[in-house]
């Protein structure tokens, strides 16, 4: 039996260029983030905690509450183009706006998200790293061939 993978290079990232209210507005004009992403990487959010202990309880019982929202991290090399140009300015007007990314077979993921952190670090015989921190706007719908596959969902 052989193992089940997709490699990653030709995987693409983009940001709409005006804030968005959709995961995937059909209308919306995508800029690339994927030539100075070295990284990207997506936490689903942690649920809440329940306390549903009673008097017969023989240790603390707990339940799932509501999830906190997604984050997706992205990272790698600073650049001044027009891509990370609307990272930093959704970071700065606290605008929410749509993301694609898109795995070289054309699956992926589409979702709203604000930019809640913008950092980047300079060191010696280097270059200028730059990460951004996303936290979604809902969940993030899934695509393929850069179309939304749940109907009714980014729409």
């Amino acid at each position: 039996m052989s193992s089940k993978y997709e490699k990653t290079q030709g995987t693409k990232i983009s940001i709409s260029k005006l804030p968005a209210t959709e995961a995937n507005p059909a209308s919306a004009e995508f800029l690339p983030l994927a030539c100075a992403a070295k990284e990207i990487g997506y936490t689903g959010g942690q649920k809440s905690d329940i306390d549903v202990t009673t008097l017969c309880s023989t240790e603390q019982e707990m339940t799932n509450g509501l999830a906190s929202p997604g984050e997706v991290t992205i990272s790698g090399n600073w650049s001044p183009d027009e891509g990370q140009e609307a990272l930093r300015a959704a970071y700065d007007n606290d605008t929410i706006h749509a993301f694609k990314v898109e795995f070289p077979s054309g699956n992926g993921y589409a979702f709203l998200a604000e930019v809640r952190q913008n950092s980047w670090s300079v060191a010696t015989s280097g270059v200028v790293t730059a990460s951004f921190t996303l936290r979604m706007k809902g969940k993030p719908v899934p695509l393929k061939n850069g179309t939304v596959t749940e109907p009714g969902k980014g729409e």
